[in-house]
């Protein structure tokens, strides 16, 4: 299972867009969701873990829509997602109505959106329009068509903000991905000044020449960002031991796991809701799975790079800044620093993995995952372990009182 992300106008998440895939079957629609797949997923699995309580997009099939298998879902957590090739017959549009007097909706894609069935457009809530692959020239005409039927609109790959503009003026409501909010180019720009001093601290932290004195008095020197850092790392709760100073935690911690929480400060520190939202939590996925599959690939010492590799992947989009420039601020060691930008050698591998099976990208996942040494049936545990991981680290905890003392004190036990 992956999931992407879908926003309204105003860029606040609306639900996920699930894609299941059962071992040794293509990624198809209409063979990716056999009943027995979705019971697992959403019984057993659970659909608070998969969706995080928002709604779910699921393809469903013929059969689990005349079976009656699809009223396994609830109703108020779902949109039964159609395939716009299922047919028209009586039996299906009455299948499809009833559903609909019970509360479900129903979201309709389509290769060619044009040539969709008007019954099942007037049962629709949403549709799903492919705007990469639409001719620019033909968008307002369809667009135009099918708001007739009273439905909502939903742009799947949007590459800019550019783009995205102009589906809203053209009636879309919803948006799928992260790339709509991205500039058309990105520009150099100068980076926030807390984020220079973080780079230049993650970086001191991965140098075994300097020294733990050393690091101190650049963080005595900062005291927002030592507090921060203290914050994140007492959410630890090493051993049930309060971290009194940047000195004990990295002699109780070791530079590996400072540096991840490091990490963590670049991604977590702004908005809580919305794109901005997804986007820190999508880093904090990526970061956990790359990290589980340097255990799964038998290189358990490239956990800490890996997590870096995760985390950082997705600042240029976070920053809006070119990825090349960011790299040049945290000078960052050459297997790191080529993950990043060309997703080279075994870290850029993982990456490259973990960003495929994000996508649903099944056939680039086989090949990627056997390049890594794991097989594709690993992963999908994997996946829900950093999910999990993810929503737990997402948002600070309560501080700790040594945290509080150390903000009072103005950073005095630092010294310690």
């Amino acid at each position: 299972m992956s999931r992407q992300p879908v926003f309204d106008r105003s860029e606040q998440l609306y639900g996920y867009d699930l894609v299941l895939r059962r071992a040794g079957i293509g990624s198809t629609p209409e063979n990716s969701l056999p009943e027995q797949l979705v019971a697992d997923t959403f019984l057993g699995i659970g659909i608070d873990q998969v969706a995080a309580g928002r709604r779910a997009f699921v393809t469903v099939d013929r059969d689990m829509l005349l079976g009656g298998a699809v009223r396994l879902l609830p109703a108020d957590r779902v949109v039964l997602q159609l395939n716009g090739g299922i047919g028209t017959d009586a039996e299906l549009i009455q299948s499809c109505d009833q559903l609909v007097w019970s509360g479900y909706r129903l979201s309709i894609t389509s290769d060619h959106p044009e040539q969709l069935p008007e019954e099942l457009l007037r049962l629709a809530e949403i549709v799903k329009v492919d705007v990469a692959a639409t001719d620019t020239t033909m968008l307002p005409d369809l667009a135009a068509w099918l708001r007739s039927f009273q439905v909502r609109l939903l742009a799947m790959h949007v590459r800019h903000r550019v783009e995205r503009d102009a589906c809203t003026k053209l009636g879309f409501e919803l948006f799928e991905g992260y790339k709509f909010t991205a500039p058309e180019t990105l520009t150099r720009r100068d980076l926030p000044i807390e984020h220079v001093n973080t780079f230049r601290l993650l970086k001191m932290v991965r140098d075994p020449k300097t020294g733990d004195a050393e690091l101190e008095d650049v963080l005595r020197r900062d005291v927002a960002l030592s507090y921060k850092l203290l914050r994140m790392v007492n959410s630890a709760a090493v051993g049930g031991r309060d971290i009194w100073s940047i000195g004990h935690a990295l002699r109780l911690l070791g530079r590996d796991q400072v540096a991840r929480w490091l990490g963590l400060l670049l991604v977590t520190d702004g908005a809580r809701d919305g794109v901005r939202a997804e986007l820190m939590h999508l880093a904090l996925v990526r970061a956990r799975m790359c990290e589980l599959l340097a255990d799964a690939s038998g290189v358990p010492r490239a956990r800490g790079p890996l997590f870096l590799v995760g985390m950082l992947s997705v600042l240029d989009q976070l920053l809006e800044t070119p990825m090349q420039t960011l790299a040049d601020s945290m000078e960052l060691a050459p297997d790191v620093r080529a993950a990043l930008l060309t997703r080279e050698d075994f870290y850029g591998g993982v990456l490259g993995l973990v960003e495929a099976y994000e996508q649903g990208w099944w056939d680039q996942v086989d090949a990627l995952a056997d390049s890594v040494g794991v097989t594709p049936l690993a992963l999908a545990p994997l996946y829900l372990d950093a999910l999990a991981w993810a929503t737990e680290h997402a948002r600070p905890r309560d501080e700790p009182a040594s945290v509080r003392q150390v903000a009072s004190s103005g950073g005095r036990s630092l010294r310690h």
